[in-house]
């Protein structure tokens, strides 16, 4: 474990296990979550403040054209019934974002460089309690307990800001997709597609090296293509994963190119929002390969068995993702949201094949409480009909709620409850034995230093 993952251990386990339990070989999807409120001006009180050691000077810093943020963010989960045990599981991750403002800095202006680094650690509930869940009850695990480079690119704003172009080591979900996190269950956090097609399109924390185009035709429409290297390697949880390569040796060659591409309508005014349409394409082998349960037999082809297997080529997929603002109720952002999210992949190559989400969330949920929130959530994974398993054709239908305390201003305390029907798809597990449907109680803690 390494230094940063240490720290975590120390700050977030005793924050979050005291709080709850005394009063990805994984997919993860997890972004960063909810910012520190803005501090009250003049302010410097410790409970008021919005990181934990005060400024530190880097409000001069910005100014000078530096950001940065170091944030904690945990999540305690125990299971109360279904899977194979009842117990509990800790899970998080420490992450480190700076940006560098080139116009400030060197004088081109439009110019930023952004690097990110993000140390996970802990367990997965799933695994522990024998839950059979096609998606994370606790999000944030995944993708191996190292320290990975996250983000590391250089962005360029050109012709009055309409066109921006950005390359370097990249996750997918940071320029496509979903763009919140706000849900304990991975179903309704981060970019569906990975959540689903986790075996080639990597999320947070992996990255990979990749080029972006983002072209605003107006103020509210935009469109984005990528272009992203295909390599399991980037997967790798051996060594430290900030290798500037995909994988040192390179043990698997790269597959092809992953290419997402998608428009966006962002409606201005006071019930603004982010309404996403786009699809992807991927030029590897049609087998989704990596992950458990996997297709078997592709309809209307070859067994995977068949040599000839290896040339089939190319695979897809089509997804919306709305978040929508609904009513206007203060002057710091509270009122109501809703978000619907839909990704439907190829059939012939998807062992989860399809996944929507829908939710609500309230800011200001009591008027003395205006930074507190509530939220809930109901969505469905669906096995594909043509997997050779148990779940084959099912639907895990996972239900979320949680309260939303601002217990400071460098601290938030998420209280979640979840009941998944159904983990699976039809609630088998890999060895074919009828699991009952789980219902686990978590708490998120996030800290801003």
């Amino acid at each position: 474990m390494s230094g940063f993952a240490t720290t975590a251990r120390m700050c977030g386990v005793g924050i979050a296990l005291s709080c709850l339990l005394g009063g990805g070989g994984a997919v993860a999807a997890d972004l960063p979550m909810k910012a520190p409120p803005i501090p009250y001006a003049g302010v410097d009180d410790f409970w008021m403040r919005p990181y934990l050691f005060g400024d530190l000077g880097r409000t001069r810093l910005k100014e000078q054209g530096i950001s940065l943020a170091l944030t904690l963010g945990d999540e305690a989960v125990t299971n109360l019934s279904g899977g194979s045990r009842n117990t509990a599981a800790n899970a998080g991750q420490l992450w480190f974002e700076a940006k560098f403002d080139m116009a400030k800095l060197a004088g081109i202006q439009g110019g930023m460089i952004g690097v990110t680094l993000v140390d996970r650690f802990g367990k997965n509930l799933n695994s522990e309690a024998g839950i059979p869940a096609l998606q994370l009850t606790n999000e944030v695990f995944g993708r191996g307990n190292i320290l990975r480079l996250t983000e590391f690119y250089y962005q360029q704003k050109l012709f009055d800001d309409r066109l921006v172009l950005k390359g370097g080591r990249l996750p997918v979900g940071s320029d496509f997709f979903f763009g919140q996190c706000e849900f304990i269950n991975l179903t309704f956090c981060g970019g569906q597609p990975g959540n689903i097609q986790g075996g080639y399109i990597y999320n947070w924390p992996v990255s990979q090296w990749a080029g972006v185009v983002h072209y605003n035709f107006t103020k509210e429409w935009k469109l984005s293509v990528g272009v992203y290297d295909a390599n399991p390697n980037y997967l790798t949880t051996s060594d430290a994963g900030v290798y500037l390569a995909p994988g040192i040796p390179r043990s698997t060659p790269a597959s092809g190119v992953l290419v997402p591409v998608e428009v966006v309508w962002e409606p201005s005014g006071p019930l603004n929002g982010t309404w996403r349409f786009g699809g992807w394409y991927d030029s590897a082998s049609t087998i989704d390969g990596g992950l458990p349960g996997i297709v078997a037999v592709v309809p209307g082809g070859p067994g995977v068995g068949d040599q000839n297997l290896s040339s089939q080529r190319g695979r897809y997929g089509f997804y919306e993702s709305i978040l929508q603002r609904l009513t206007v109720e203060g002057p710091k952002a509270q009122g109501w949201y809703t978000f619907l999210n839909t990704s439907v992949a190829d059939h012939r190559t998807s062992y989860q094949d399809y996944q929507i989400s829908w939710g609500v969330k309230h800011t200001g949920t009591f008027s003395f409480r205006p930074d507190d929130e509530v939220g809930f959530a109901v969505g469905t994974t669906h096995v594909n009909s043509a997997a050779l398993t148990p779940n084959a054709g099912g639907n895990e239908v996972p239900i979320e709620a949680w309260y939303g305390w601002q217990a400071t201003g460098w601290m938030n305390l998420k209280f979640d409850a979840q009941y998944v029907i159904n983990p699976g798809g039809r609630g088998f597990n890999a060895a074919g034995v009828k699991t009952g449907n789980a219902v686990v109680l978590g708490l998120r803690t996030v800290v801003h230093f």
